[in-house]
């Protein structure tokens, strides 16, 4: 409760002592270290986006549910010329994608139907929110008209009378890599909830944008919903009743983020590619001729680009570009040229969830040390200014870490860099124990702020037991341009490895972590350099590795994606532009299952059960080859997960078992889990 509603309570029922105590109190309580339960329980700021006019934010904030074992989110608004934030659903299940209408008078949401996600409408000010779809399958990606009269969705086609005739007999076998339902773009009008379907045919559309105009729409077509086929993808421009629908493109990657200049006369697009759609670059903007004609790449600098839309006046774009352990904000002029690319914001932060209205106003969240999110605006030719204040206390409350930017050179002398998390009362010439956290992709980075997985990677709670933390962007990863992201192709452990180890010896070289206390965690692309690192090295005491690939081989067989992997690989490992059996050796040769039997450290692996990127089996096989060693390892499989986890014991499970391992291995000593509240033990002891 505010500081100031807690001294108008007790001015009505204490004498003026009394309000003195109560008011200064909160002030006095000593913060204290983070708990695994404290992240799971933290209130996150979810989807802002800004009213019309610029007055007011809508916004999801989420809190831990128990009960429902996940965080749940409902919709709030906040007047930004005064007054507190409003809270408009309470759901049982939770509201997600808040949509202003045009007029700024209602907000349109996603939310559970009777048996599927629908779209809701609800009045602005709050009251009771009135059901817009009753479709045959689930709603996504909902969008209003500028007139008010349409909403546009995304939905799946729906099982056919044989199909749902199969099912009931259970004569239900399908093919493996065989398309089931493709997805397709819908309207509804608002005032009769009569729906139309916009596009159809043997393609699914992966996301789309109407014009501003509400004339023609821009969509992302590709063969299928299957990230298999997602590098399939092509541009189209068409009529926003689906007429006149033409490709734009014709490549071999991915494209996103697709919208049509407000003249009408072009279209942008991101992909991740260069100037000749050569796939595997860092991600670009791109804009295309709306009648037709070659791409052109607009220039940001070494950045990657993650957001795009036009300005107000259509002459550049506004940007959100991963610059390494930031993101900012930035705009692109498209003519180029001196002063082409302009920075907007600035600081040791990450920049999420930005939007921008047609005017020109933008809204974001910005991840920095002490704020895991709070909801910031930014008007044309303005500064950005915070306007939420969710997280007011929360540096009054728990002790967090310093962060700040590590760099040192890799091997050839490369210039890396990542984020160190100080230990909770550090003192400097005292060395610590130090956990390297390594992210995913491998083309992501790691960022000033909490970053995503904020329990799964529990760094305040590893702070407060006094560990140093390092989260490297070793090569491979985005932000630092395209030679260091491509330098996993052709040969995926290239330097990466190497990276990771001269980072940690740097920071034994600054007497900083002590080098005989090290441990190592990573997820996805982390695990997979987990698993490589503890073949190559005995000098971490304990690992854990999650959702990482043993055998890349197998990995490239069970994987429901293989475009990038034929890329770092120089083709599959059974055929390639040179020989059949120099590819399929070179898979061989970097797995870190082939040089399992020199591994030592003792490690833990944990994997959904229903991973479709990096299945159970690759966590398998990494296992059974330590055990087969001596080596002391554990799996947990999580029952019902897919490559990230949702369920909130389940991510409180792994973080109390994971710091119990370091504590035991690198400290020798124990850890008492911290529960959640009426739930089962939340970690076992291995």
């Amino acid at each position: 409760m505010p500081d100031v509603l807690v001294c108008q309570r007790a001015l009505r029922i204490a004498t003026l002592a009394t309000l003195v105590i109560l008011c200064v109190a909160p002030r006095l309580v000593s913060a204290r270290p983070m708990t695994v339960v404290d992240l799971a329980e933290m209130r996150r700021v979810l989807e802002p986006q800004l009213a019309p006019d610029g007055s007011s934010v809508a916004y999801v904030l989420t809190e831990a549910d128990w009960k429902a074992n996940r965080p749940v989110g409902h919709l709030w608004r906040l007047s930004l010329t005064g007054g507190e934030p409003v809270q408009i659903t309470r759901g049982e299940t939770g509201e997600t994608h808040p949509r202003w209408s045009p007029d700024g008078r209602s907000l349109l949401f996603l939310a559970r139907g009777e048996s599927t996600t629908q779209a809701f409408t609800v009045p602005a000010d709050g009251g009771e929110p009135t059901p817009l779809t009753r479709h045959a399958t689930a709603v996504s990606a909902p969008a209003w008209s500028p007139d008010g009269r349409l909403v546009y969705f995304l939905a799946a086609d729906p099982p056919t009378a044989e199909d749902r005739a199969r099912e009931r007999a259970r004569d239900d076998v399908y093919a493996f890599d065989g398309v089931r339902r493709h997805r397709h773009l819908w309207q509804v009008t608002v005032g009769s909830g009569e729906e139309r379907k916009i596009t159809d045919g043997p393609f699914s559309v992966l996301s789309y944008r109407l014009s501003r105009d509400g004339r023609r729409v821009v969509s992302h077509r590709a063969p299928s919903t299957r990230p298999a086929d997602s590098h399939k993808s092509e541009v189209w421009l068409s009529e926003a009743d689906g007429g006149n629908a033409r490709a734009l493109t014709d490549n071999g990657v991915e494209e996103a983020e697709g919208e049509l200049s407000p003249d009408g006369l072009r279209v942008l697009f991101l992909a991740e590619a260069n100037d000749r759609f050569a796939p595997y670059f860092s991600a670009s903007v791109f804009v295309v001729p709306a009648a037709g004609g070659p791409p052109r790449r607009l220039s940001v600098g070494s950045g990657a680009v993650e957001r795009a839309t036009w300005d107000a006046g259509g002459t550049a774009v506004l940007t959100v570009v991963n610059t390494g352990v930031t993101s900012q904000v930035v705009r692109v002029r498209e003519t180029g040229g001196a002063g082409a690319v302009q920075a907007l914001t600035s600081g040791e932060h990450s920049v999420q969830f930005w939007s921008a209205n047609a005017d020109g106003r933008m809204v974001f969240l910005v991840d920095e040390p002490t704020r895991p999110g709070d909801v910031w605006v930014m008007e044309p030719g303005g500064a950005a200014r915070r306007v939420t204040g969710v997280y007011d206390r929360l540096a009054a409350t728990f002790h967090l870490p310093r962060q700040a930017r590590a760099s040192w050179k890799g091997p050839g002398g490369a210039n890396i860099e990542g984020v160190l998390f100080y230990p909770i009362g550090y003192e400097p010439g005292r060395r610590y124990p130090l956990i390297v956290q390594l992210h995913g992709g491998p083309s992501e980075s790691d960022k000033f702020g909490w970053g995503p997985g904020v329990i799964v990677n529990h760094v305040p709670v590893l702070s407060g037991l006094g560990y140093l933390v390092l989260r490297p962007n070793y090569r491979g990863s985005s932000g630092y341009g395209d030679s260091f992201l491509r330098d996993v192709v052709g040969l995926y452990f290239r330097h990466m490895h190497l990276d990771v180890l001269a980072g940690v010896d740097a920071l034994v070289a600054r007497g900083l972590a002590d080098p005989e206390r090290l441990g190592l965690m990573g997820w996805s692309a982390g695990g997979h350099l987990t698993n490589k690192l503890i073949t190559v090295t005995h000098r971490f005491k304990a690992a854990s590795s999650t959702a990482g690939a043993a055998n890349w081989v197998s990995m490239f067989a069970q994987t429901d994606t293989i475009a990038n992997r034929t890329l770092w690989f120089g083709g599959t490992p059974w055929q390639a532009s040179g020989t059949a059996s120099a590819t399929f050796e070179r898979f061989l040769s970097q797995s870190p299952i082939t040089d399992a039997s020199r591994v030592r450290t003792p490690t833990l692996f944990f994997a959904g059960e229903q991973d479709a990127r990096v299945p159970l089996a690759q966590s398998i096989e990494m296992y059974r080859a330590l055990v087969a060693s001596g080596v002391e390892s554990v799996l947990y499989v999580a029952p019902r997960e897919g490559h990230q986890w949702g369920e909130l014991r389940h991510q409180v499970f792994k973080a109390n078992t994971e710091i119990a391992w370091f504590e035991r291995h690198l400290r020798g000593r124990s850890y008492t889990p911290v529960v959640p509240p009426d739930g089962p033990p939340a970690a076992t002891k291995p």
